[in-house]
């Protein structure tokens, strides 16, 4: 059986595009280096890569691969052997992917990494891109996509340089692709700039040798944001705060009422470079309109009738910092001028004011209304919408992201337990099954007064359904039924299908068909992540069978080459076959 071991390549005999860094006709296939300590994954991603017409190098443990890129640094090795892109997990032991990615960054600041992590919430994939990630991958991931990120990953950069020192402003990464027709050194030609001092580059990352003494943590939400999500819409959500965060951009973010607008806004805030100065809300629906443009500008003493002293508007108070302007479709026509000016030129006056007032402010708006339809009936500025409309983020309602609900009700009951002083009651998973097929009108916010109120109302530790809101109850019935009729349709359909087979009539895809049916009635997700091996494990029993045990003939009749026959048989521990 083959083994894999630290800096082995994965080989194979089977015939496999080559993809070579910008397309380029000179034969040596791009390299990747994989680090994971998951013996199996690590099989099955180098099993892709390899498929998909790259030269992979796999590593147990970041340490490794830290050492071979150290002894090229310090010319101990040839630049030749540089990957072009890397691939590591984030927890792993003597050094988590984190550490080695921020040390990769300033030492090879032009080599992309792509990191990969169970662990997916806000916090994992704002550190990924703080540590100069080329990428996020949130597992479970699909295959497909990973490979279309790493082709991304190698084709982006025109060239490597060496770098023993920090890193300046002109080695940022862009995630740009590069245009095919963009000539690139050969891969085995890169430059290397010759280290100043060994000794120095020979140091291990501080955060190596402690991690090396450190516990596993378990799976938890640490996430200090509050925004809390495994789903892909909310993966999605946190890499486009990753990225964002150290943008001085403006953001608008769209969504309904009560999706955690504001949350994402001080998130964006909290991991910017901005995150020592002053965060502002400012609801716009809440404030009356005749007073909104001295609580955003200020105003001078005697500007208007009350106005007893100068008084510092938002914009002033929030300078250096973030301005968060909600429900900004609320903002009156007159009020969107002057922001206009703000945006445009970082000036405005106060009211009643002669001189201008400069301010350095990152605005981040959002709105649950359609901004386009409100420009199209001339209710909103079409130029201060374009000038909002920098960087849109879209936050998906909950009734979109069922598979979150446990996991924030969960989150809600906790805290509605510490709030009221009250010993923490659990959701029996019948009604986390009526919540999760709840419309949810109000979102996470109704959630969260869902949950308020059955730390209240609920007589007893374990919340049954009899607990339930009213409007739950309601939905709970239909649930129920809903339940009731799955299981006796899937009684009908599998006696049916009992009788086909004794017919001799049946055939498998009728058999998928129906389980695939029922599994995502049952609220399933990643069913083909769940059959796929199932599916191979079964087509390589029976070759394996009809071979007499004979690997190279299994191997022909599956379409297969030997080395993948041999992974298959590791990866689905078959170890009956393995030799």
């Amino acid at each position: 059986m083959t083994q894999y071991n630290d800096t082995q390549p994965v080989t194979s005999n089977e015939q496999t595009p080559i993809v070579t860094v910008n397309n380029t006709p000179d034969n040596e296939p791009a390299t990747l280096w994989l680090i994971d300590d998951d013996a199996a994954l690590r099989l099955v991603l180098a099993d892709t890569f390899e498929d998909a017409g790259l030269t992979v190098i796999s590593f147990t443990q970041a340490q490794a691969a830290w050492t071979r890129l150290n002894d090229i640094l310090q010319a101990s090795e040839t630049a030749a052997l540089l990957p072009d892109v890397i691939l590591t997990d984030i927890r792993m032991p003597m050094m988590d992917g984190l550490s080695f990615s921020d040390w990769v960054h300033q030492h090879f600041p032009k080599l992309p990494i792509v990191i990969m992590t169970a662990h997916s919430d806000l916090t994992s994939a704002i550190s990924s891109y703080q540590t100069g990630a080329f990428e996020y991958l949130p597992k479970p991931f699909d295959l497909d996509d990973a490979v279309a990120t790493i082709y991304k990953a190698i084709n982006y950069q025109p060239n490597l340089v060496v770098s023993n020192h920090s890193i300046e402003s002109n080695t940022n990464i862009s995630t740009d692709i590069v245009s095919v027709a963009t000539v690139k050194p050969n891969v085995k030609e890169r430059p290397i700039s010759k280290p100043n001092a060994a000794k120095s580059a020979r140091k291990t990352p501080k955060s190596a040798e402690s991690n090396a003494q450190e516990k596993p943590k378990p799976q938890t939400n640490n996430n200090p944001s509050g925004i809390i999500g495994q789903s892909q819409a909310m993966q999605t959500v946190f890499r486009a705060i990753g990225r964002l965060a150290h943008s001085p951009i403006t953001v608008l973010i769209t969504g309904e009422s009560g999706t955690g607008k504001e949350l994402v806004a001080s998130a964006l805030h909290q991991h910017s470079p901005r995150k020592n100065k002053t965060f502002i809300a400012l609801n716009m629906a809440a404030i009356p309109h005749d007073l909104i443009e001295s609580e955003l500008f200020g105003h001078e003493k005697g500007a208007f009738t009350g106005a007893t002293t100068t008084r510092q508007g938002r914009f002033e108070q929030a300078d250096g910092g973030t301005l968060f302007l909600d429900e900004i479709g609320d903002m009156p026509f007159s009020t969107q001028t002057r922001l206009l000016r703000v945006l445009a030129n970082g000036e405005f006056f106060r009211v009643g004011g002669q001189q201008p007032v400069k301010v350095d402010v990152r605005i981040i708006a959002a709105t649950h209304q359609n901004l386009e339809e409100l420009v199209k009936q001339g209710k909103f500025r079409e130029d201060l919408f374009y000038r909002l409309n920098v960087i849109r983020m879209p936050l998906p309602p909950l009734r979109t992201r069922p598979e979150d609900i446990p996991a924030l009700a969960n989150h809600f009951m906790r805290r509605a337990a510490k709030q009221m002083n009250s010993a923490e009651k659990e959701l029996h998973p019948t009604v986390l099954q009526v919540m999760q097929s709840f419309e949810w009108r109000g979102n996470v916010r109704q959630l969260e007064n869902v949950c308020l109120w059955l730390t209240v109302m609920a007589t007893g530790y374990t919340v049954m359904i009899d607990d339930l809101p009213p409007e739950l109850r309601e939905n709970s019935a239909a649930t129920l039924e809903n339940q009731q009729s799955i299981s006796s349709e899937y009684m009908t359909e599998n006696n049916h299908l009992q009788s086909q087979q004794a017919a001799g009539t049946q055939s498998w895809q009728q058999a998928l068909a129906v389980w695939a049916k029922h599994s995502l009635q049952a609220g399933a997700t990643d069913i083909l992540q769940t059959a796929t091996p199932e599916f191979e494990r079964v087509l390589l029993t029976a070759a394996l069978h009809h071979s007499g045990g004979k690997k190279t003939a299994a191997a022909n009749l599956l379409g297969w080459g030997r080395n993948t026959l041999t992974r298959k048989l590791q990866q689905l521990d078959l170890s009956s076959y393995q030799e």
